[in-house]
């Protein structure tokens, strides 16, 4: 496997406190990595410094074999695509215009107007997405797993090769969490998609993911496959609370255990 992205010893301090420390990690080509960890573990603040949204305090980044304080923010708008967490509520688009936003990397002083060349990768994004029949609504009038589709037809439309997405099932509902987890899935084998994404659940993270890293307090405990990762004793050290991980077929669930 190819490394496509490496974080060497990359580390984030505010203020005098360390949110990450010295994190080493390979994003490896066509995979999907998922990061858990407790709330503050340091999962956003590391997606954001892997996106190229936020400068490490120290330690470096590479893509392939270039630093990325040697590629511009539009090149690397076009190698990486960042769907957040948190959004407006209210955002004035339609789902069209809001993919149209995601070919922004493409335009240049001497382009100020979108081409053909632009709608017809909207158009596949959307197909992509499944949301070519929402592309005249407005994103107010979107459920939230409609909602988080759109975001992921925009960074689709930035034809990046890796698309990082930081709790992209947070406050959806077991049927929507199913369809963007089958929307990963389908990206990776079919358009050869490398994905990285924070999760807190554990069950969409064994479902989707190649390798899990595992952060607490700012510090990587573990980066193993779901089988490897997705045990009673792991999980205890990382969330500090009891677990019971259940095995129908392959594929391992996690239960959170309660006191009795």
């Amino acid at each position: 496997m190819v490394a496509k992205l490496t974080a060497a010893r990359v580390g984030w301090e505010v203020g005098g406190r360390t949110i990450l420390a010295e994190i080493d990690l390979e994003l490896e080509e066509k995979e999907c990595l998922a990061v858990v960890g407790p709330n503050g573990a340091g999962k956003t603040t590391l997606l954001k410094i892997m996106a190229g949204l936020l400068p490490p305090s120290h330690g470096a980044l590479t893509w392939e074999e270039s630093p990325y304080d040697e590629i511009s923010r539009k090149d690397l708008a076009r190698r990486i695509s960042y769907v957040p967490q948190n959004r407006p509520l209210r955002i004035p688009l339609t789902v069209e215009q809001l993919v149209l936003l995601g070919r922004y990397p493409y335009l240049s002083p001497f382009r100020l107007a979108p081409g053909k060349k632009d709608y017809d990768v909207v158009n596949e994004s959307l197909e992509l997405a499944g949301m070519e029949t929402f592309r005249g609504r407005r994103l107010e009038t979107l459920s939230g797993g409609e909602r988080q589709s759109a975001f992921i037809a925009a960074a689709l439309a930035q034809e990046a090769e890796i698309l990082i997405l930081d709790e992209p099932t947070a406050h959806l509902d077991p049927s929507h969490q199913r369809d963007v987890a089958a929307l990963l899935l389908r990206l990776k084998q079919e358009q050869g998609l490398t994905i990285l994404a924070a999760t807190h659940d554990l069950n969409f993270a064994s479902l989707i993911a190649d390798r899990i890293l595992a952060l607490r307090a700012g510090s990587a405990l573990a980066c193993e496959s779901p089988a490897e990762l997705l045990r009673p004793m792991r999980l205890a050290e990382i969330f500090d609370a009891p677990f019971t991980v259940v095995r129908p077929g392959e594929r391992p669930v996690t239960l959170l255990e309660m006191e009795p």
